[in-house]
C-alpha cells in the first residue's frame, strides 16, 4: 500500500485506472479474451463489486507491457504512462531477449510432446528436513507452447492439528541441446519461481527424467536452494489430475511408495540438498 493512502483509496485508484486501460480494447469481452481472465469475474472488478487479486494484477499487467505497480499511479500519471507505451493487451513489443526465449519455446514444442502426461516429481523438502515432497506435475501443449503446472500438498501435523500447505507452480518447457529446461512461478504468492533442467530418457515409452531443481525455500529466511529432482511418469492422461493430486504429500526417504530408482538418485536426506547460509 503507498504510504498515506487507505487501502479504500487505494482500491479506488486502480479501479479506476484498471478502467481506462480497458476503455482502450476493443470490448471488455475482447480485453478477456486477450488476459485469459474469467469475465464474469473481471466483471466484478470494474463494477468495484470485487477487489483484482494481487495475481490478476500481475497477469493483467503482464499482458498489457505493464507493473503491477503502475495501476497505483494517479490516475493523471497513469493515462500519461499508457500514452507512453501504448499498452493494450497483445500491443506491447517484447524485447529482442524475450522474444527469443518465447520462439525457443515453441520451437520445442513438437519435440516435447512425448514428455506430454502427468509426473510425480520426488526431491528434498527444503523446508522439512528429512522429508521428500512428491508434487504433481501435469506437462500439457497450450497451443503452440508446452506448459506445465507443479502442485505441492505438504501435510503439517502441529499438535492435535494438521494442516495442508499447498503451493501451485505454472511454467513453460524448452527442449535445448537434448536437455528439458522448466521455469515457472508460483501463482498463489507470487513471490517464488523455481528452475528446473532435466536429463530424460529418449525411449518410448518415457518412464523417469532426473536432473536438479533450484528455487527459494518457503521459510523466514527465504534461502536459495538446489537439490536433485526425478520425475516418475504416471499417466498420459491429463484428466486424471484430480485423483493423482491426493498422492501428492511428504514422504520419508525409505518409503517404499517412492520407486527404487527415484531413491537411489535423489539420495538420502545427508547431503542431498543444497541450501544456501543464512
Amino acid at each position: 500500500m503507498m504510504s498515506g493512502v487507505s487501502a479504500d483509496a487505494q482500491n479506488a485508484q486502480v479501479l479506476r485506472n484498471l478502467r481506462e486501460l480497458v476503455g482502450r480494447s476493443a470490448s471488455v469481452a475482447e480485453f478477456c479474451r486477450v488476459v485469459a481472465i474469467n469475465r464474469q469475474q473481471f466483471n466484478k472488478y470494474l463494477a468495484g463489486t470485487h477487489t483484482p487479486s494481487r495475481a490478476s494484477l500481475m497477469k493483467i499487467a503482464a499482458k498489457c507491457g505493464l507493473a503491477m505497480q503502475d495501476f497505483s499511479l494517479a490516475p493523471e500519471a497513469f493515462v500519461r504512462h499508457l500514452d507512453d507505451r501504448s499498452a493494450s493487451p497483445g500491443n506491447h513489443k517484447l524485447s529482442g531477449h524475450l522474444q527469443t526465449l518465447e520462439s525457443f519455446a515453441r520451437a520445442s514444442a513438437h519435440a516435447l510432446k512425448p514428455f506430454l502426461g502427468s509426473y510425480f516429481r520426488y526431491h528434498h523438502s527444503s523446508i522439512f528436513s528429512g522429508r521428500v515432497v512428491r508434487a504433481l506435475t501435469v506437462i500439457y501443449d497450450a497451443g503452440g507452447v508446452i506448459e506445465y503446472v507443479t502442485i505441492e500438498r505438504l501435510p503439517v501435523q502441529d499438535g492435535k492439528t494438521r494442516e495442508v500447505y499447498t503451493f501451485s507452480y505454472r511454467g513453460i518447457c524448452y527442449l535445448m541441446g537434448n536437455r528439458v529446461f522448466m521455469s515457472d512461478y508460483e501463482r498463489k504468492q507470487c513471490n517464488e519461481m523455481t528452475s528446473t533442467t532435466l536429463m530424460p530418457q529418449f525411449r518410448t515409452p518415457i518412464r523417469y527424467m532426473l536432473g536438479l531443481l533450484m528455487g527459494i525455500a518457503a521459510t523466514a529466511y527465504g534461502q536459495p536452494f538446489a537439490a536433485r529432482v526425478a520425475f516418475e511418469r504416471i499417466s498420459d492422461d491429463l484428466t486424471a489430475r484430480k485423483h493423482l493430486l491426493r498422492q501428492a504429500t511428504l514422504l520419508m526417504p525409505d518409503d517404499a511408495e517412492i520407486p527404487v530408482s527415484v531413491r537411489d538418485y535423489i539420495g538420502a536426506a545427508s547431503g542431498a540438498l543444497l541450501l544456501a547460509a543464512t
